[in-house]
Formats: C-alpha cells, structure tokens, sequence
C-alpha cells in the first residue's frame, strides 16, 4: 500500500522505530551527562568546602580544634617514596603505616564511615541554615565511635562557630571532619609541626530520613552511598602574624 507520496506504510514504520531508538539513544546518553554533571559539581562544591575549613584551622590559635583529642598520632614521609605514612609510633618508629582507605582517597584518620556508623549527620536540619541557627547545630548527631581517630569535636559547642562543619548546597549536605597528627615521627606531643587532614562527605541520594539510625541501615544495604573528597594542610603553631 502507498500513500499519495509515494511511501509504503511499511517504509513508514520503520522510519518511526529508527527515529525512536535514535531519540532514547540520545536520551540516555543526556541522562548519563546529566548525571556526571552533577557528580562533578558535587566533587568540586565539597573540595572547595574542604579547603575553606583547612584554611580556617591553619589560621586558628593553638587550641582544641587543631590537637588531637583521641588516639595520637604521628606521621612523617617514607624516605623511599616520599609518600606520607603513619608512624609505628610517636616516639621514633619510622612512617611505614599505610594511611589511605582503598580506591576512595580517604584517610583512616577522617574516614567518617566504618561499615556501620556514620560520624556525622543532620537529621534534615541544617539545609539553607548555619552551624549556630536554632534547628542545625544542636539536632546534629555526632558519634565518635565511627572512628576514633577522627579529632572534629564530638559535642555541639561555641568552637564550631567559626567553622561551619555542616553546609547545604543545591540540595545536598556536606559534611566536614578533621584529624591532627604531629610530625615527624619521633615528635611525641612535643613539636608544634601538625598535619591536618580534612574529609568533606555526602550522601547519594539525599537521605530524607531525620534519624541517624535509618541512614545507616541504607548505606550498609546499598541504598545510599557515601562520597568524600579529603585533602592535607600543615600547620605550625606560633608562626601566626
């Protein structure tokens, strides 16, 4: 059968089914844009987070915010590789401790996720608001015992002030933790030469859940996932201006 056009109904089938899957072709591949889009803005919102609470704990006087308050820790660079390590302790073992998470650029010191516990979340309390507004800093849950290590104060308090451990942006929340380690290996608690390691995290998706415990549930099954970016800063206290 042709039309007054020439074009069998069959032919014209046909051009239909082409169109469409060139359409759900281009389709996905904007979905899959999208998405890498959005993972990349998500990177750079949090790396930039993570360098503005380093700045900010670099400029800071010596106090509780950049000491250690849980395990100490010393660190120092492996004469080898010149890459950074723990140490087997503080009072001259040399920088010989691994001290990355796997493939996802964490360190143990700030890794905020242990498999079971996550260090820090807001409950859906502080998106579009700062640390001191009522509703944000004193609903955050804060459990130390997601990691030891990590030195972020495990308590709501005035010290968090001026550094705003939780933001909002576009819909997600990032979260910042920080751990201080002394250099180099033998220094004990003696030196005034620290490094810093800050970690920013986020969730994927946004958890819609105000409590901690359902949160947890999800990311142990899969259903939400952690993201982090971490970065190093040293520190040495008295060369302030």
């Amino acid at each position: 059968m042709k039309n007054s056009n020439g074009v069998t109904l069959i032919e014209l089938m046909i051009a239909m089914v082409i169109i469409v899957i060139v359409s759900l072709g281009f389709l996905v591949w904007e979905t899959d844009l999208f998405r890498h889009d959005a993972a990349m803005e998500r990177n750079n919102t949090a790396y930039a987070f993570a360098l503005d609470v380093a700045e900010r704990l670099q400029r800071m006087p010596d106090n509780s915010l950049i000491q250690h308050t849980t395990n100490r820790k010393c660190v120092g660079f492996e004469a080898s590789t010149g890459n950074l390590k723990g140490c087997l302790n503080c009072t001259g073992g040399g920088p010989t401790v691994d001290i990355s998470v796997g493939a996802t650029g964490t360190i143990t010191y700030v890794n905020p996720w242990n498999g079971s516990l996550l260090y820090l979340y807001d409950g859906n309390n502080c998106q579009n608001k700062t640390w001191t507004d009522a509703g944000c800093g004193p609903a955050v849950t804060i459990s130390p015992a997601a990691n030891s290590n990590i030195d972020h104060p495990s308590a709501v308090g005035a010290a968090y002030n001026s550094i705003n451990p939780v933001r909002s942006y576009r819909g997600t929340t990032y979260y910042a933790v920080w751990s201080v380690a002394y250099m180099p290996c033998n220094a004990g608690t003696a030196t005034d030469n620290r490094k810093i390691f800050i970690t920013v995290y986020w969730l994927t998706p946004e958890p819609a859940e105000t409590g901690v415990s359902a949160v947890q549930t999800k990311i142990a099954n899969g259903a939400y996932a952690v993201h982090s970016v971490t970065t190093t800063v040293e520190k040495a206290i008295g060369t302030e201006s």
